[in-house]
């Protein structure tokens, strides 16, 4: 497993459903203010198909969502309503279907399917949302567990300075091989 990025992954999500909003809120909002279900679920246009490219995946979330997207419950997903759903996001972090739906197109695959693989290790308070922070942390856990496994058959007396391949030499002798002789250095 290489780097995981959790800052990546939630950058991607955020700029992805920002992006999103923005296309349809300046293509389907009958009232230019917010979206509503009925914008969300009517017929989208070839020109609006051709803005959302591959992001049609968060169509369906806004959709899917759209109560709990509808902060203030006006009927509306405004733009005060995106920034907050944002911030949480940030915040609280995503749950794995979260992350199944809204990384799938996000085009590092390789970052967001490691944490689904991993999604159970990587959230260390069991709330079923990992945070950048907790993704953060599985990566230094990974990577002290992986130096430990490479360095564990080294011991301390593998790299001391005083081993001397059991010949019975004067430790001063060992230690005068290794480090430079100081004292040509101050004559000159």
């Amino acid at each position: 497993m290489g780097l995981i990025n959790g800052q990546t992954l939630f950058t991607g999500v955020g700029s992805n459903l920002s992006a999103t909003y923005s296309t349809l809120l300046s293509t389907m909002s009958k009232s230019g203010k917010g979206l509503t279900l009925s914008d969300l679920s009517g017929t989208l246009t070839p020109s609006t198909l051709t803005a959302l490219g591959t992001n049609n995946v968060f169509l369906s979330y806004l959709k899917n969502n759209f109560s709990a997207l509808d902060v203030d419950g006006d009927g509306e997903i405004t733009s005060k309503d995106m920034d907050t759903t944002l911030d949480n996001i940030q915040s609280q972090g995503l749950t794995y279907n979260e992350i199944q739906q809204l990384c799938s197109n996000s085009g590092n695959s390789t970052l967001y399917n490691t944490v689904l693989e991993y999604f159970n290790q990587i959230d260390t308070n069991g709330d079923g949302k990992v945070t950048s922070a907790e993704i953060t942390a599985f990566n230094y856990k990974c990577d002290r567990f992986r130096m430990e496994q490479k360095y564990h058959s080294y011991k301390a007396t593998s790299a001391s300075l005083f081993y001397s391949d059991g010949v019975e030499n004067d430790t001063s002798s060992v230690l005068d091989s290794m480090i430079p002789d100081m004292n040509a250095k101050s004559n000159n």
